[in-house]
């Protein structure tokens, strides 16, 4: 169950262009959104949205959020408010949204964890396509997924359990009324709604996709390192790199038998240093690549006892990745 809250707080936590800006220390590349006889305008017109009646709409939706309304209430004035109002105040609307359902996703994770909605859903093919949820037989488990997707909600699986996440797919498709940090952070946090990194103890996507969503969540970063949505992206792209230089339990990066690092880890490493070099991800990898060439490629040895066994200067990099990685990056605003 562990893993599964983790996962989760991972995904809240989160293709944007790939533009580079100056960071702290280091050389940004870019790691690769007739007067009388007409009517005066009115809400329901199709006149530009103003400030004022911007303004109104983003009020009355932030007290419909503090009033926790139903998710599929929420989300359906979200979607009819977004449409009528400038990007500015789109922003906030996003923001208070994703504001409630960290608050509320916690509650929605528990409906899921009765034996009968599991048992009912686990029976059914994944992925849950709308015309399975239409034929359960059960009106309050059938009730439950459909509120849940009209919540903006979508359901994700792992360890066997199957429970709801935040669709940020949907909300990327309203990225165009945003504005352009916006849109970029819809687009990064979608790209795990759509389509989880890792799962059950690995990964679940290349090693080629994980070094893009890597350097994706690094250009967030140092293009907007002023966004209010910076620390997330900050945090999601701290998990990719982590990922990316470590490995998983049931992804490692080296063999379990030599410990040596496995070749297609290896030329993944080598391509991201050749083209991504001004990156921080690049310069870390790069790093990471000249304390192997000390130990012969390897991340670990064996002990007189063959067993598993450290070596320092590979250890003390893998401690480390976290703290350099944010030293790099660009300082926002305080």
């Amino acid at each position: 169950m562990k893993l599964r809250h983790n996962f989760i707080a991972s995904v809240i936590t989160l293709s944007v262009v790939l533009t580079g800006c100056g960071a702290k220390g280091v050389d940004q590349e870019s790691p690769s959104p007739s007067a009388s006889s007409t009517p005066a305008p009115t809400e329901t017109s199709s006149a530009p949205p103003t400030e004022n009646s911007g303004e109104l709409i983003l009020k009355q939706f932030q007290n419909q959020v503090a009033a926790s309304l139903p998710a599929n209430e929420l989300f359906t004035a979200f979607k009819e408010g977004i449409e009528k109002v400038q990007p500015a105040q789109a922003d906030e609307l996003i923001r208070s949204l994703e504001a409630y359902y960290e608050k509320n996703l916690p509650d929605m994770e528990k409906k899921y964890e009765d034996n009968k909605a599991q048992k009912a859903l686990m029976s059914l093919k994944w992925p849950i396509t709308k015309e399975q949820i239409e034929a359960l037989k059960d009106d309050s488990i059938r009730n439950l997924v459909e509120e849940t997707l009209e919540g903006g909600y979508k359901l994700e699986t792992a360890e066997g359990f199957i429970f709801p996440i935040v669709d940020y797919g949907q909300l990327l498709s309203y990225g165009d009324l945003a504005s352009t940090a916006m849109k970029s952070y819809l687009d990064l946090m979608a790209m795990e709604s759509d389509s989880t990194t890792a799962s059950d103890g690995g990964l679940v996507i290349s090693w080629d996709e994980l070094s893009s969503r890597t350097l994706a969540a690094e250009s967030y970063v140092v293009n907007f390192p002023d966004s209010p949505e910076r620390n997330k992206a900050e945090t999601q792209y701290i998990n990719y790199l982590s990922l990316y230089l470590i490995g998983l339990s049931n992804t490692p990066t080296f063999d379990y038998d030599t410990f040596i690092l496995l070749p297609e880890v290896k030329t993944q490493y080598e391509q991201m240093v050749k083209a991504h070099a001004g990156t921080v991800t690049g310069q870390l990898t790069k790093q990471f690549l000249d304390v192997l060439s000390k130990s012969g490629d390897a991340l670990f040895v064996k002990n007189k006892n063959g067993e598993q066994s450290n070596i320092p200067a590979v250890k003390q990099f893998r401690d480390q990745i976290e703290s350099a990685a944010r030293s790099k990056l660009p300082a926002g605003k305080k």
